[in-house]
């Protein structure tokens, strides 16, 4: 019985649709056959039936102000018809159909060659008007077919029966034939528009199917399956949702980040990396115990929407579960792989976005990597400093348009001869007060801001002004080091500016050294900085690597890439003649870069001591406070020119 209600109702429908469609159609092509009228009375008059041609615009005249009654009103855009109208509109359609026919009877009825022709046309022509008019409305179609098939039927009989005056009775014959060839050919003219409507609806059919299976993908992360950022950012809307609707019921949102997963890229390859994830992926979404929304945010960032109501002990229940199911090994080719996990949650209220939620979440998660009391912290707006704004922007861009923000200058120093082997820019604020900041006070709110682009283009600009001037007062040091930002070697964006940059300035780019940290190149685009760095180094430009010796893979990264300096983390230096491990690391890393041919910077010199146990290492460059600290362009350039530094 449903099966039967549910076809009825399709059928329904369907015969509305047609309905609106079909009173479209016969608005549409009112004037055509109006327009034929006055051709077809004068082909009767002309041929003395005068009584003929009143009746045929008698018939037309009719029909049309019943075709035009039965749709007034009713446009294709407008609201569907009812009933009675949808059978007002086929009655209507059926009969006029067939008093169009009858008029061919009118010319048959002539009894000459002639007028028989003219009934001929007039059929063919009403034929062909329902056949490509009506294609897309089968139901109006077949009901004004088949009785116009009846009429051809009775004109065709009549012409065999009555005297017609024509050179031979073979003429006769030769009409009713080709009518009857007509017929045939308009039936498989009507089936072949049907096949042509129905292969096409098939291809609409597949092609909408497709987009939803497009669609599908675009919301999906391709390697588990799990729906992306964008699709959770949806469904995470609704889903929590029906949580803060609710009064004192909160969910939350978990921010997952996997710890040691770039070591299992780089040491097993990404397929490891990948069966990983998936592994991780599948855990999260199938093993964890609750309903809740997973989504993969991208690289080994997962985000979780847990409705409520949740307590904090719920929370913190939640995020342990999480935990245990992570640090479980994964089967990979006879190896065992596995990693931890950092988790920021950020429970929901009803004030609060999705975004919003993991901005917080996002806050929480850096505090559960720093490690110092849980792998998970659940934000708290009272502990947690307070967001940035767009207004905080603006006035930051404000201090970088004033150029309050500009480079200091650090000398490095030639153990040997005291003379300044180089430079290294680094920033400081400026304020209008006179006081100078640390890049500790500012750089956290430039990254928090999205403004990293903007102040690596802004120091850039203002340090290359600098080196213009030494230039030109003929002090500018073998080399000049400046920092680079993640943002400027892991983006397409970045990069192609800073080789812009680089290509404009084809005298200084010899004394150009850029700084990389070693962190970066733990970020989930180390390899497109490794591709920026070779880009910059055969663009001309020099490379150092900042903070050596304190990453995990600094040795595979020396394999990986060419370097043209290495700088000793400060960390080292400062327990030389404390530590007896220290210092034969020390020893073992500048022996490594003379191997190399690579120049070792110390970083962080601030006794004489310190100095001495370098200088009989054989490290040849040295920088800290013994001798200066970051200066700004007018006192770094007193010092070059005097050629060499002394003791601070």
């Amino acid at each position: 019985m449903a099966t039967e209600s549910a076809m009825l109702d399709q059928l329904r429908e369907r015969f509305i649709f047609e309905t609106r469609l079909t009173i479209h159609i016969v608005r549409r092509d009112r004037l055509r056959r109006v327009s034929l009228v006055p051709l077809v009375s004068g082909i009767m008059v002309m041929t003395g039936n005068n009584r003929a041609a009143a009746t045929m615009a008698l018939v037309v005249t009719l029909c049309e102000l019943a075709a035009w009654l039965a749709g007034a009103g009713q446009r294709i855009d407008g609201p569907p018809p009812g009933r009675m109208r949808c059978l007002t509109v086929w009655s209507v359609s059926v009969v006029t159909t067939m008093l169009y026919m009858m008029v061919a009877t009118l010319f048959a009825s002539g009894g000459t060659t002639a007028m028989l022709i003219c009934a001929c046309i007039w059929m063919f022509g009403t034929l062909v008007h329902i056949s490509n008019s009506f294609v897309a409305v089968p139901i109006y179609n077949w009901s004004m077919l088949i009785p116009s098939y009846l009429v051809v039927i009775a004109i065709v009989y009549e012409i065999f029966l009555q005297p017609v005056a024509m050179s031979s009775p073979l003429e006769g014959y030769i009409l009713a034939g080709l009518l009857l060839v007509y017929f045939a050919n308009t039936v498989q003219t009507t089936q072949n528009h049907k096949d042509t409507l129905s292969a096409y609806e098939n291809m609409r059919e597949l092609a909408n199917r497709r987009l939803v299976e497009l669609e599908d993908l675009s919301m999906r992360d391709v390697l588990t399956g799990l729906p992306n950022r964008l699709a959770f950012d949806q469904i995470a809307r609704e889903f929590l949702g029906k949580t803060t609707a609710q009064k004192d019921v909160t969910g939350a949102m978990f921010l997952i980040d996997l710890d040691g997963f770039k070591p299992i890229n780089d040491s097993y390859s990404h397929a490891a990396g990948d069966a990983l994830l998936k592994e991780v992926a599948r855990r999260l979404s199938v093993d964890l115990t609750g309903s809740s929304i997973v989504a993969r945010l991208g690289g080994d960032e997962f985000a979780i929407a847990w409705p409520g109501p949740l307590t904090q002990i719920d929370m913190a229940r939640i995020a342990e579960d999480i935990l245990t199911l992570v640090r479980k090994p994964v089967a990979f080719e006879r190896r065992n792989l596995q990693v931890a996990a950092s988790i920021g949650i950020a429970p929901a209220r009803s004030a609060a976005t999705v975004d919003q939620l993991l901005i917080e979440a996002d806050q929480a998660l850096y505090q559960a990597k720093l490690g110092l009391e849980s792998s998970f912290v659940i934000f708290d707006p009272v502990i947690f400093p307070r967001r940035l704004t767009l207004d905080d922007r603006a006035r930051m861009k404000l201090v970088l348009d004033r150029g309050e923000i500009k480079p200091f200058y650090q000398p490095q120093i030639d153990v040997e001869s005291g003379h300044i082997a180089g430079l290294e820019a680094l920033a400081r604020w400026e304020m209008p007060t006179g006081e100078i900041r640390s890049p500790g006070t500012f750089l956290p709110a430039i990254n928090e801001l999205g403004l990293q682009a903007d102040f690596q283009q802004h120091m850039l600009q203002a340090i290359l002004s600098d080196m213009r001037r030494m230039k030109a007062a003929n002090v500018l040091p073998d080399q000049v080091s400046i920092n680079l930002a993640e943002v400027t070697l892991a983006t397409t964006s970045g990069r192609e500016a800073l080789l812009a940059v680089v290509a404009q300035h084809p005298d200084l780019r010899p004394h150009l050294m850029f700084e990389v940290t070693e962190d970066i190149f733990i970020a989930r685009s180390g390899r497109m900085i490794q591709d920026s760095i070779s880009l910059l180094r055969l663009a001309g430009a020099r490379i150092s690597l900042d903070d050596f010796g304190t990453g995990f893979a600094s040795f595979q990264h020396l394999q990986e890439l060419e370097f043209d300096e290495l700088k000793l983390d400060t960390g080292f230096v400062r327990k030389l003649g404390q530590d007896h491990a220290t210092d034969v690391l020390v020893k073992s890393f500048l022996d490594m870069g003379r191997g190399l041919d690579v120049v070792i910077v110390a970083e962080g010199v601030e006794t004489a001591m310190q100095l001495e146990i370098l200088r009989g290492m054989g490290c040849r460059v040295v920088q800290g406070y013994f001798y200066a600290p970051a200066l700004p362009y007018d006192q770094i350039l007193r010092m070059l020119r005097i050629g060499c530094a002394t003791a601070a």
